[in-house]
């Protein structure tokens, strides 16, 4: 891209204001980040540092914890073949969709083609797995069974981890013995991580997490709701804590 204009972070808001409307990009506060509720449910995210001269694009797909250790082979397949310039990333629990680039040599053609990518990654996901229509090897509608059989990235998703099984017996028996409000109201579990929104009520963060970048909402309210909004609730968590303590003794 020699002859590309390179760009500044502030020179990133157009693309988004011109791709989705400037009523449906937010700021920060502090400005070099936006977030985008996109017509799908996902919540696109631009972060920016001139000072490392980095910037990343991408969206929370999924919670990962119960995730089959096929399927999870399926994401690393995918960036190697049929994710190409974006790629998948675990942090916190969550499943990305990412693209990063250097700041300083970004083209508007790099940006537009990132924002692309990380949009159709995120939403073949459990399907093709794919960033492009180009595909380098494989097959983007199969995963590789432990084994040598083949099954769907559908099948394999809901396929049981095996591996698993022990922690999850302890969990069930964790959570039929925990007080509701210990309790994850969307997954029925017990909270590890609980947040607060700013109608009351508690979440696990990865459970809230994934719910917002689906949706972009509160599941009971369907008020407009931002990861930035959650707020720890460390008194239910030392709660949960001494419950789980006692439970173990």
């Amino acid at each position: 891209h020699s002859n590309s204009v390179r760009m500044r972070a502030a020179e990133l808001e157009p693309l988004f204001c011109e791709r989705w409307g400037d009523d449906k990009v937010q700021r920060t506060r502090h400005g070099g980040a936006w977030s985008v509720l996109l017509p799908t449910g996902l919540n696109f995210q631009c972060m920016t540092d001139e000072h490392a001269d980095r910037m990343r694009f991408m969206i929370g797909v999924l919670r990962v914890r119960n995730a089959p250790a096929v399927f999870l082979r399926r994401v690393l397949e995918a960036n190697f073949h049929s994710a190409l310039d974006a790629k998948y990333a675990v942090f916190g629990d969550v499943l990305w969709s990412t693209f990063m680039h250097p700041l300083s040599s970004l083209s508007v053609e790099d940006a537009t083609a990132g924002i692309d990518q990380v949009v159709r990654l995120a939403e073949t996901t459990g399907t093709s797995f794919s960033s492009t229509d180009m595909v380098f090897v494989g097959h983007a509608d199969d995963a590789v069974a432990e084994g040598g059989g083949r099954l769907t990235a559908a099948e394999a998703f809901e396929r049981v981890n095996h591996d698993s099984a022990e922690s999850s017996a302890e969990r069930e028996v964790e959570n039929a013995a925990a007080p509701d409000h210990f309790c994850d109201p969307v997954t029925f579990e017990v909270m590890e991580d609980p947040v607060q929104t700013p109608s009351g009520h508690t979440f696990e963060r990865t459970s809230i997490l994934l719910h917002i970048s689906q949706f972009g909402n509160n599941p009971f309210t369907r008020e407009p709701l931002q990861p930035s909004q959650l707020v720890p609730n460390r008194s239910l968590k030392e709660a949960i804590s001494k419950f789980q303590k006692d439970l173990a003794s």
